[in-house]
């Protein structure tokens, strides 16, 4: 046994990595997030939280019955099963705490933790493995905490952890570094049993992993390459010969399954929606590859961002730092290779980076650039600088100011990461924030500023929504063309609003040629329609859109709300009792079906609908307003009398004959239409009848 051996030994023996030894990082690692991630707990919905979420009923659990669990697997897309764990877990986010974002922001603090401490397992008892043990393991208990305390409180990781809907990275991130630390407990076990059931927890483990999130289908590969440098005492000739003969194809295995279980048909139209080729994509990723070990090397605030302002690479030479990325990255994997054998665990560090971006930065027509893709690949980046510091540390053992000046830089890193980290969740605790503070770090962006409209428009600043927009439309620097089409739709809602028809007419004709899928746009043009008094412009609108929708609640509600129009009564009868059959949810219905019943005489039926729909609805106008015309012809006085003092509340000092009028003027976009003098007057012949 050499002296470096003897004395790792000795120290081991001296300082095993008990229970009680191992509970301070643990508690150190979860307080340390608690206090950084403390002001991400209330933080909003944002962005895709919306859609996978808060609008999918999939995931809306209220039971734990087989098929309502069965149907959250199904995730965004029901027609086939979609990274079930993860929804699955958001599913039982709902189940727990219904729709409060606090449970979902508790939830993925607690997986960044837990993965915290499985890395900082990991990495300790990687340290402390027979090729390595000699070099690292006297000080393998502070390179590993020093290491994952680096990884966990780098504000990179906020968008992993504060943006709920990544919880799809993180939740990944969980099971594959536990994947791998199951796999090394069984690999160092010399009991079968306990092997046994390592290696099976680790393949549970890898697959709720994959079962997560796609881009964990490298774990695989990570363990084998793992082995085959960090255990195995190979040499670099066995290693390339491994790399050709195993990893590698292993990789182009991974990377085919990939490409054909996501449908190759899906991954040409993928690109039919972005402003890049697959060529075009596949050479700027090097650049946002080097760009990410910047920005994790030096997260400062200013360079943290939702959507980041990537330049597209047409050419090796266009822009010109193209070829050099590839060739920094190529001479990384060179170096790698050519020091697997001699810096095992720098060289393993290295390629886990890469290859743990090889699919989300290859093929697939994914956008461009996201920072909690840096999620699992950055979880062995930090180790080497931990080792550098701790070495650091102890070589200037015999200079105490020197030593003293290191852990100063250090925690002073370790205070601006964490200061960091909290201004980074600070944006997140609404929409306005977010998008506003992304419209300022990259202004030549078109997203930024569609979310920036959005959220104003929600706040109901409408003129300032629209400039957003618009401008968004004139920088033409859209990210998928369903952006371009949510640019000039939001303009054409703007000029609806004001009741500019021809002009929004206009905007959602060429919001339709961008985009045809959207059945919101279909329904706006046919309500524009309706106002410029085009019913069978808006009829075959709706039908056009139905032709690929055939099945839509909104588009078979529009189609039942233009025959009422069209006085197509029993049409719009039959259409309306279809819709809600399929789609008990659709409440708005109930308004369209008693005014039909009106025009045709069944006043019972139309009240009978109106109350209904009331009972959640108290302070709908519309209704209130059509059940005082119906229960002033039917005599029901004390209903009438009731509605009368609701309709009082609602309206304040408006005059009735105002409102009636205001009323009048919008006709177009309600189903009941009254005789506004005929209206009137019963409400004011039922008024001076009261004491």
């Amino acid at each position: 046994m050499t002296n470096a051996s003897a004395r790792a030994e000795s120290n081991n023996r001296q300082h095993p990595a008990t229970p009680p030894r191992l509970l301070f990082p643990f508690l150190a690692l979860f307080v340390l997030l608690l206090i950084i991630y403390a002001n991400s707990l209330s933080g909003a919905w944002q962005f895709d939280d919306i859609s996978n979420i808060l609008c999918n009923p999939s995931v809306h659990l209220s039971s734990l019955d087989g098929e309502a669990i069965l149907q959250t697997l199904y995730g965004l897309d029901q027609g086939k099963i979609s990274r079930p764990v993860a929804y699955l877990s958001f599913g039982l986010n709902h189940y727990l705490g219904g729709m409060d974002p606090l449970g979902y922001h508790i939830v993925n603090l607690v997986i960044h933790a837990l993965t915290a401490i499985f890395l900082f397992l990991f990495v300790y008892k990687t340290l402390t493995l027979p090729r390595l043990r000699a070099t690292y393991g006297p000080n393998a208990y502070s390179i590993a905490l020093l290491s994952a305390t680096l990884w966990a409180i780098n504000p990179v990781q906020v968008t992993a952890v504060t943006y709920i809907v990544q919880r799809m990275a993180s939740l990944a991130g969980l099971f594959y570094i536990l994947s791998m630390y199951l796999y090394l407990l069984g690999r160092t076990s010399e009991d079968w049993i306990r092997k046994s059931l390592f290696f099976s927890l680790c393949a549970l483990s890898a697959a709720l992993a994959i079962g997560t999130k796609e881009n964990a289908a490298m774990i695989p590969v990570s363990i084998y390459l793992y082995d085959l440098i960090l255990i195995q005492d190979i040499t670099r000739k066995i290693f390339v010969k491994h790399l050709k003969y195993f990893i590698l194809p292993a990789a182009i295995f991974v990377s085919l399954w990939l490409f054909f279980s996501l449908n190759i048909l899906s991954i040409v139209d993928g690109y039919a929606g972005r402003p890049f080729t697959l060529t075009e994509r596949l050479l700027t990723e090097p650049r946002v590859v080097l760009f990410y070990i910047s920005l994790l090397l030096y997260p400062t605030y200013t360079r943290l961002m939702l959507n980041h302002d990537v330049e597209l690479s047409i050419s090796l030479l266009d822009p010109w730092t193209t070829g050099p990325a590839i060739l920094i990255i190529a001479a990384c994997l060179i170096w790698a290779v050519w020091r697997v054998r001699k810096s095992p665990l720098a060289a393993y560090c290295v390629l886990f980076f890469f290859l743990n971006h090889l699919i989300e930065g290859s093929f697939i027509p994914l956008e461009l650039i996201y920072e909690h893709r840096n999620y699992i690949p950055s979880m062995l980046l930090f180790l080497p600088v931990a080792i550098f510091i701790v070495r650091a540390l102890e070589y200037f053992s015999y200079k105490k100011i020197l030593q003293l000046s290191i852990v100063a830089l250090v925690s002073f890193v370790l205070a601006a990461q964490g200061h960091t980290v909290s201004m980074y969740n600070h944006i997140f605790k609404d929409t306005y924030s977010l998008w506003s503070d992304n419209v300022i770090k990259a202004p030549n962006l078109s997203r930024p500023y569609i979310g920036l409209g959005n959220a104003l428009w929600d706040q109901e600043r409408f003129e300032e929504a629209y400039a957003a927009y618009e401008t968004a439309w004139r920088l033409n620097r859209f990210q998928r063309s369903a952006n371009a089409h949510s640019a000039i739709y939001n303009m054409g809602r703007y000029h609806f609003l004001i009741g500019d028809n021809e002009r929004a007419l206009a905007f959602f004709k060429a919001a339709i040629k961008i985009e045809t899928k959207y059945e919101d746009t279909w329904i706006s043009l046919a309500r524009t329609l309706i106002r410029l008094d085009n019913l069978n412009g808006a009829e075959k609108a709706i039908r056009l859109a139905l032709a690929h929708k055939p099945d839509s609640m909104k588009l078979n509600a529009t189609l039942s709300f233009v025959l009422l129009k069209k006085k197509a009564y029993p049409q719009a009868i039959q259409t309306a009792w279809e819709t809600m059959t399929l789609h008990p949810e659709s409440q708005d219905l109930h308004r369209v079906l008693s005014e039909a019943y009106r025009r045709t005489h069944h006043l019972d039926r139309a009240i009978h609908l109106l109350e209904t729909y009331v009972v959640n609805n108290r302070n709908d106008t519309e209704s209130n307003l059509a059940l005082i015309e119906l229960y002033a012809r039917t005599g029901k006085t004390e209903k009438l009398d009731r509605t009368i003092a609701q309709v009082m509340l609602l309206k304040g000092p408006q005059s009735w004959r105002s409102l009636i009028a205001d009323f009048q003027n919008r006709k177009a976009d309600h189903a009941y239409e009254p005789d506004s003098q005929r209206l009137l007057s019963m409400i004011r012949t039922r008024l001076n009848q009261q004491p």
